[in-house]
């Protein structure tokens, strides 16, 4: 409808209202501006101000091992950067350039050749140390600025690599204690810098000399590891590896008592200070996230189930066929070519000979979900809680779903995964008494351990005991060296598992994961060590020929270094 066709009073109505809406709304604005500059100019000052100028700093503490060896630290360094649109007449990029060459060490010509690039903000240098940006500072340039930023630094190399991990504060990342103990150790800065609205900055305010100088560090962060147990288990670990041509490898030491390690190698190793020159399989630890089938290690599992399930007796036999068919799939011992048929055996004759078809006898005496609750008891198919990032649950189906076969074959370490700190956490609760114990690598206070550090009684100390005297007997009676190492009596198996091919059903044709899981004193553990290698080549692999040589000379330099009482003075071995 036509707005001047309508009654004049009609009209003359409209155009009140219109004049009233833009009184109001231009009310209301002149309300708006006189609040933001007369009322409350403050709030608004001071908003406008920390969009502008607040930066936050992160800094870490340092990280030592349990004696006090320093294996971590935090540095600052400074990024040196130009801001051409504010360059004039008495401040010159050739002015800049001269100046900045000799602090920087950067050839005069180089340095104008960048300040004459057309960006918004120009990068000069990166990672400049505290004396060349103070002195930088000092020059009071407004072209130029030299926000601080942290590095952290390992000292010691490539020691302890995967416990340590690393810090990307440009991604925001991080791994290993540097990851999970970042709590412990930041520490927060807040610098000052003023930006424009893009966020470029225009001016650094944080210039007191006596500010720069001061060091800012974190919490100190106290692990459980001993750095002289670490560098040998590397050494011994790195050399086996080397000589077998293997893919990876790791030797696990613990005190079985409160769950502390004492070193975790890992093969193949890495630098964390220069961590983004290798790749994701080095980096992470495989120690935690990859599972593998423990073969025969976990036959310490299957009878300590059969004996605390009351199946079995410390002192019963079941009969050995040297090979057994289930649901119509064959089984056989491992030497059934020498020992065909070894009949009627008993516990210290299965484990000192490995034998796959006793173990299967022994499981088929439970109930599947007798031996899965035992099994799940001792941590398998659920994370250990380590205070490290990226583990796996491994591999455990429900016990209503095994077949006779799946049954048989879990047995002696088929047919579910594991990781290597699960089975060394497990075995561990055998030297501890029956109890199962968190394992960690940060040296917790009594009210920390309290809530980080869980126990639970797997199997009774009865039990334990036993399977400690089984243990023992069997390295005690083998032909093998594995285990044996002067003046101490030594309780542990020795493993080997074909490894599953990655690409498809079946094993992978003549490799093999090698392990040995031990403990000493037998008599009253101390100390337990997990060794795991993977694929190595030659004509005689097996857990007794590869990770046994590994475990003999890391538990020999761990008797020495920690002057351990011997359980058996004067115990020689023959090499």
């Amino acid at each position: 409808m036509n707005l001047f066709n309508v009654n004049p009073k009609h009209y003359r109505r409209n155009v009140k209202i219109i004049k009233f809406g833009l009184g109001f709304l231009i009310f209301a604005v002149v309300c708006q501006m006189a609040s933001m500059q007369i009322f409350d100019i403050k709030g608004y000052k001071q908003k406008a101000l920390n969009d502008r100028i607040k930066k936050t700093q992160v800094f870490r503490g340092e990280i030592f091992d349990r004696n006090g060896l320093k294996l971590a630290t935090d540095g600052t360094v400074y990024d040196i950067f130009a801001h051409p649109q504010y360059f004039k007449e008495e401040e010159t990029r050739e002015d800049v350039a001269r100046l900045l060459s000799p602090i920087l060490k950067i050839d005069n010509k180089t340095l104008l050749k960048k300040l004459n690039q057309d960006l918004p903000v120009i990068s000069i240098a990166k990672g400049v140390d505290r004396e060349s940006a103070l002195a930088i500072r000092k020059l009071q340039l407004t072209t130029i600025s030299s926000p601080e930023r942290s590095v952290r630094v390992y000292p010691q190399g490539n020691l302890a690599s995967h416990i340590l991990g690393y810090v990307n504060p440009d991604a925001n990342i991080a791994a290993g204690v540097e990851k999970t103990g970042s709590k412990k150790v930041e520490e927060v800065k807040f610098s000052q810098f003023q930006k424009d609205g893009h966020g470029r900055v225009i001016f650094d305010f944080d210039t007191n000399p006596e500010e720069i100088s001061k060091p800012i560090k974190g919490k100190r962060l106290t692990l459980t590891i001993d750095s002289a147990i670490q560098h040998v288990a590397e050494k011994e670990l790195n050399k086996m590896v080397t000589a077998t041509s293997a893919a990876k490898g790791t030797v696990i030491v613990m005190n079985p008592r409160n769950g502390e390690i004492l070193a975790m190698a890992v093969s193949p190793s890495y630098n964390p200070n220069e961590y983004n020159k290798y790749s994701y399989e080095t980096v992470k630890n495989w120690v935690l996230s990859d599972v593998y089938p423990p073969g025969s290690t976990f036959k310490i599992l299957t009878v300590a189930s059969a004996l605390n399930t009351g199946k079995m007796k410390p002192t019963d036999t079941v009969y050995d066929s040297g090979t057994i068919k289930i649901q119509g799939w064959p089984i056989e011992n491992y030497d059934v070519k020498i020992r065909p048929c070894p009949g009627e055996i008993g516990l210290p004759y299965l484990l000192e000979h490995s034998s796959n078809v006793g173990s299967v006898q022994i499981a088929l005496k439970m109930t599947n979900q007798e031996f899965y609750n035992q099994i799940h008891a001792f941590g398998i198919g659920s994370k250990t809680g380590i205070d490290l990032p990226g583990e796996s649950q491994g591999i455990l189906h429900p016990a209503s779903t095994w077949s006779t076969i799946e049954k048989a074959t879990i047995s002696f370490g088929y047919s579910l995964a594991a990781t290597p700190i699960q089975m060394a956490s497990a075995v561990a609760s055998i030297a501890n008494d029956g109890v199962w114990v968190t394992p960690h690598v940060i040296k917790y206070s009594d009210e920390e351990a309290a809530e980080k550090i869980k126990t639970r009684q797997v199997v009774t100390p009865e039990t334990a005991q036993a399977m400690r005297t089984l243990l023992a007997g069997s390295i005690r009676s083998s032909k093998s060296v594995a285990g044996k190492i002067p003046n101490f009596t030594v309780a542990g198996k020795t493993g080997t598992a074909r490894k599953p091919n990655p690409r498809g059903g079946g094993y992978l044709k003549g490799v093999v994961y090698t392990s040995f899981a031990a403990f000493f004193p037998a008599s009253n553990p101390q100390i337990l060590i997990m060794v795991v290698v993977d694929s190595p080549k030659g004509a005689e692999v097996w857990g007794s020929t590869v990770a046994g040589p590994v475990f003999n000379e890391v538990a020999t330099f761990v008797t020495r270094h920690l002057n351990m009482k011997p359980d058996a003075p004067g115990l020689n071995v023959k090499k």
